[in-house]
């Protein structure tokens, strides 16, 4: 009984994830698709690669058990929602200091949360087995934006220098040595078990 209602409760983050991804892409243009896109692959190709078989199971996650899969899952649903505190504690101490922490930045957080958010529901797809063709459609708007990635990229570098003028520290960290044409290389990733599905 507590084995069936874990998966139900795991089923139901997964269908939730899936939905608000699927319902802004559905309601936002190429341009904004083409920043999530940019950004998802920037954590998948920079930041995901220290967790072991994290790329794989991003890859070919139906090659994975659903007990693999919900662990990898959860990791990236603990940054995301790490992330989301980060955030609100920052706006505060800013509003603290009488300065309000610039919209730009917070809609930065929000994209990229978005693109982790990506991962998530592709891992979903071996999870929540009904909702892959909800996943597909995913893939099938952020691939649909490729024509609008250089200029996604070329705001992203904008918003890297905006927090290093904010903060007076080095931006560096943020995206690193990433620069265009390997950005746009990486975006050209999509998951095995969709790529046959995607019509380009």
């Amino acid at each position: 009984m507590v084995g069936w209602f874990a998966k139900k409760m795991q089923n139901s983050k997964v269908y939730m994830c899936i939905k608000e991804v699927k319902w802004e892409l559905e309601t936002t243009d190429k341009g904004h698709h083409a920043t999530i896109l940019a950004l998802g692959q920037f954590l998948r190709q920079e930041v995901f690669t220290d967790i072991e078989l994290l790329g794989e199971a991003l890859d070919r996650p139906l090659d994975y058990s659903r007990d693999d899969l919900v662990h990898f899952y959860e990791m990236l649903e603990n940054i995301r929602n790490k992330n989301a505190i980060q955030l609100e504690q920052t706006k505060k101490n800013m509003r603290r200091l009488g300065i309000e922490l610039p919209e730009a930045s917070v809609q930065h957080v929000k994209n990229t949360s978005r693109g982790l958010e990506v991962w998530m529901c592709t891992l979903g797809a071996g999870i929540a087995v009904d909702r892959r063709d909800d996943i597909r459609d995913i893939w099938k708007y952020l691939s649909a934006s490729r024509s609008h990635l250089e200029q996604a990229i070329l705001g992203l570098r904008q918003v890297e220098k905006v927090t290093e003028e904010m903060t007076g520290m080095p931006s560096a960290g943020m995206f690193g040595n990433f620069d265009i044409e390997k950005w746009i290389a990486a975006c050209e990733f999509i998951p095995s078990i969709f790529v046959k599905e995607l019509d380009f």
